[in-house]
């Protein structure tokens, strides 16, 4: 038995992955293209949490908590995009609650 209902997966994020393209002066850009959007769960830090992870590399995550089987895996490489807000992939816990679910700990970017 899950842990988290499946009707608490009731937010939308987007997927990002960088791709290379030539601009009009045939330079080359890096740009971040939608991948696919997904629905999850969003676990932000608690005031406790905050405090204790102040100053580590742990500092400003969420937790993602998404379908176990996705199409394509998600890896460290990509982005997420929640309520217009970009953040970078820290971890990817998978199979956690059981192998129901995929925990993406995430740092928002500056």
């Amino acid at each position: 038995m899950p842990l988290i209902p499946t009707q608490r997966l009731d937010k939308r994020i987007s997927i990002m992955k960088k791709t290379q393209h030539k601009n009009e002066n045939y330079e080359w850009v890096t740009t971040w293209e939608v991948d696919r959007t997904i629905w999850c769960s969003v676990k932000t830090q608690y005031f406790r949490d905050y405090q204790e992870t102040l100053g580590t590399i742990l500092q400003d995550t969420v937790n993602f908590i998404v379908r176990y089987d996705q199409q394509k895996p998600i890896t460290n490489d990509l982005r997420i995009v929640y309520n217009g807000v970009n953040y970078e992939i820290v971890d990817v816990l998978e199979g956690t609650y059981i192998r129901d679910f995929t925990t993406i700990v995430a740092k928002r970017v500056k």
